[in-house]
């Protein structure tokens, strides 16, 4: 387990005025593990009791 903070800041483009963006950097080890790569780089996002799941995209 690491700590982060998100970083939130203004969204730009056609976002309406008081839109915020909101990230957080993931350490490389992790990313790695998950099998992430420059080429399939699709990953799943979910929120569940309470927690931010990410997982690697499989394709069938």
């Amino acid at each position: 387990m690491v700590e982060r903070n998100i970083i939130m800041g203004k969204a730009g483009g056609t976002a309406g005025k008081n839109s915020v963006n909101y990230k957080i950097s993931l350490p490389a080890e992790m990313v790695r593990d998950l099998g992430v790569t420059q080429e399939d780089k699709a990953v799943l996002v979910s929120f569940e009791d309470g927690k931010i799941i990410i997982e690697k995209k499989v394709n069938a």
